[in-house]
This record gives C-alpha cells, sequence and structure tokens, in this order.
C-alpha cells in the first residue's frame, strides 16, 4: 500500500515538473522587472447638475438626452 503511495506521489511530481518545464518553454521565463503595469481605466464622465432633468411622473433626475431609469416609470 505504501509502496502504490509512493508511486503515486512520484507520477505527480513528475507531471507537476513537466507542467513548469513547458510553460516556461512556451512562454518564456521573464525576469520580475520585466513587469508591465496595467493603465488605469478612464475617469467616468462627469455629470453636472445643468444636465439633469427632472422627470415629471416620478421625480427622478435624469440625463436630459434620456428616457427616465425607473423601471415603473411611465413618464
Amino acid at each position: 500500500m505504501l509502496g502504490l503511495l509512493v508511486k503515486a506521489f512520484a507520477i505527480l511530481l513528475a507531471l507537476g515538473l513537466l507542467y513548469v518545464t513547458v510553460k516556461r518553454a512556451v512562454l518564456g521565463s521573464r525576469k520580475p522587472g520585466d513587469r508591465v503595469e496595467p493603465a488605469s481605466p478612464p475617469p467616468p464622465p462627469k455629470i453636472e447638475a445643468d444636465d439633469l432633468v427632472r422627470c415629471p411622473a416620478c421625480g427622478t433626475y435624469n440625463p436630459a438626452d434620456a428616457p427616465c431609469a425607473t423601471p415603473d416609470c411611465r413618464g
């Protein structure tokens, strides 16, 4: 029984080493200093109070060129 566990461990270890070897061969080994930082996302558009219009039916404020955002509103 112990021999079977040792063989299973040896096979898993060999598969792990094979995976790392293939991964390094495909992707290449880069130095930690070669990492490129991701760009920060652009800031969201600013909505001023002048850009909003009050819905006459439900009273919510919505962008002037968009319909009412409230699902139950009929306005």
